[in-house]
């Protein structure tokens, strides 16, 4: 027992399933002719461990970075089982990651092995004279798909080993070692590196948070005393959250733990699958809360038919909801309540492992993010600045010990970089980002995400972006659905040839400052935005423009669009 909890590795549960229900469906796999693969705990268990057995005779072992730069799918889970029963250390790069940004990790790291699928192979071949250090790429996908690796496959081919062939490797360590996998498995403890993982600054280069296996399962023990009473006993989910981000691999973790029934599916498909598999657990980013709600709220004037649409479809047994990454508006909160639906949300980082407060069952306030996990303290500096003590607490930042450094205070509390503010009953509420706050020249402080957030569930507007840091008033570059504003057009009898045209049209103008005015009604008059840019494009995470994770990269938006958006204080 460390620390009030049993400390398990992920391998030791897996074993522990085979034992005792090994016919019990792990993950359903949409196949793409149509149907789909089941694979049991057996069956997770007996890829696992030829995949461990092959890395560790490759020589993967106690502190050997492995990095996984791929999309979601089955193999994924498979490899991460691999790499941590042999004690390595999971190094996740994010599959829309920029050629550069996949090298800078890859180098920095010191990754000497790379799992990665042929997809991604273009960009690997591009960068590859940048990694020195990778000995072996294995390829998620089957020796006979080869073909679809054109000129770069040829390059690397020395260096390539497949799946299949990795798993027959395996089958002949497994045949002279039975007990190999569960030999490798004992010898983890709760001081090793589990994984590095490189958070999307939105300034500078990525930073390489280390997390030990304390750091995540005291977490995951925290976790599950605060939200296990909103835990059903079927457990089915809807896996679609990049499993290269801690909110995926956490969904992923906590499912491998309890024993979920995980199907696989994608961010475009999730909410069509949503109908067929009835799942009973979903963990989602707010646009899809947003999406659900939306949906239902415009399929009827009268409120019980809209909650029966929502049960449409979500299935109709969802029981557990947990939504992250960003705020969900009050009434959204409140619909699914009404539906008999919790909508949770909590506060964390990368470097908490990563959750610090959660609203829970019995003691929730929606207009927060929950009270402090039980192994976490939290306090708040003189100036607002959330801090953060715990087991949960990230180590260090790899091989960067100036930044490790300014990221905790004298007295050991972690800079969480976020204001807040502790209600009388001991809620957290977030009230923006510490280096992002805006400061008029009128002197007000201004949070810029609270008052973009009121945008979440625009059926038109995109992105807002404020702006107006020692301006007299707030202005903002717009971004639009495409696909919304060309509907409205048409409705409209608007005729346009390109997009770009129709951002400039009037009635285009003045639906997106009705909508703005309906959020200013409901600021403060220094918090409302007075004018604002239409930008034609989008914002993305190839421009620059958003982080992996898909955060605003303000700093790079400002400096990009900085005389446009200057233009909007000329007076005229």
């Amino acid at each position: 027992m460390e620390n009030g909890i049993d400390f398990k590795t992920e391998a030791q549960v897996l074993i522990e399933k085979n034992n005792s229900e090994p016919e019990a469906v792990r993950f359903v796999v949409p196949l793409s002719g149509g149907g789909q693969l089941n694979l049991t705990w057996r069956d997770f268990l007996s890829y696992a461990s030829r995949a461990a057995l092959y890395l560790s005779h490759l020589g993967v072992g106690l502190d050997t970075k492995v990095a996984v730069y791929a999309k979601n799918r089955i193999q994924w889970p498979i490899c991460l089982m691999a790499i941590h029963a042999c004690r390595g250390v999971f190094v996740p790069v994010y599959h829309s990651n920029t050629p550069g940004e996949v090298a800078y990790i890859l180098t920095h790291s010191d990754s000497e092995v790379l799992i990665t699928e042929l997809d991604m192979l273009p960009t690997v071949y591009k960068i590859w004279s940048r990694l020195p250090l990778i000995k072996k790429i294995i390829l998620m996908d089957m020796r006979a798909d080869s073909t679809r690796g054109g000129a770069d496959f040829e390059e690397l081919k020395d260096k390539i080993v497949f799946m299949d062939d990795v798993y027959a490797a395996g089958e002949g360590l497994l045949s002279d070692a039975p007990d190999g996998f569960k030999r490798l498995a004992e010898l983890i403890t709760k001081d090793d590196v589990s994984a590095i993982l490189y958070t999307s600054g939105t300034t500078g280069p990525p930073k390489g948070v280390v997390l030990t296996y304390e750091n995540l399962y005291v977490n995951a023990g925290d976790w599950i005393d605060v939200l296990s009473p909103l835990i059903p006993d079927t457990m089915v989910d809807l896996l679609w959250l990049p499993m290269s981000h801690i909110f995926g691999w956490g969904e992923l973790g906590l499912g491998n733990t309890l024993g979920f029934t995980t199907y696989f599916t994608t961010p475009v498909a999730v909410l069509s699958d949503m109908p067929a598999v009835r799942p009973t657990i979903f963990i989602s980013v707010p646009a899809y809360w947003e999406k659900l709600y939306l949906t239902a709220k415009a399929s009827s004037g009268h409120k019980d038919d809209q909650i029966a649409k929502l049960r449409e479809l979500t299935g109709g047994r969802l029981r557990f909801c947990l939504s992250g990454g960003a705020g969900l508006k009050r009434e959204i909160k409140e619909f699914f309540y009404d539906a008999g639906l919790l909508l949770i949300e909590g506060y964390g980082l990368t470097e908490c492992s990563p959750t610090l407060t959660m609203n829970k069952k019995d003691d929730f306030d929606f207009d927060t993010v929950g009270k402090p996990f039980p192994r976490v303290e939290l306090r708040l500096a003189p100036d607002g600045e959330i801090l953060a003590k715990g087991l949960n607490i990230f180590r260090e930042y790899y091989k960067d010990l100036a930044a490790t450094k300014e990221a905790f205070d004298a007295d050991g509390w972690f800079k969480t970089g976020d204001l807040g503010e502790f209600t009388p009953r001991g809620f957290l509420k977030i009230k923006g980002r510490k280096k992002e706050l805006i400061v008029t020249s009128g002197g007000k402080n201004i949070s810029p995400q609270l008052i973009e957030l009121r945008f979440k569930d625009d059926p038109y507007v995109e992105h807002v972006v404020v702006y107006g840091d020692e301006r007299k008033y707030l202005t903002a570059l717009i971004t639009l659905k495409q696909d919304a504003i060309a509907a409205y057009a048409k409705q409209r009898g608007i005729t346009f040839s390109e997009f770009s045209k129709l951002v400039t049209n009037e009635a285009i103008i003045a639906l997106v400052q009705n909508n703005i005015d309906k959020i200013n009604n409901d600021l403060a008059s220094f918090e409302t935005i007075k004018k604002f840019h239409i930008y034609d494009g989008h914002l993305t995470p190839d421009s620059g423009f958003l982080t992996p994770s898909l955060k605003l990269r303000r700093k790079n938006i400002y400096e990009a669009f900085k005389d446009r958006l200057d233009a909007l204080y000329v007076e005229h």
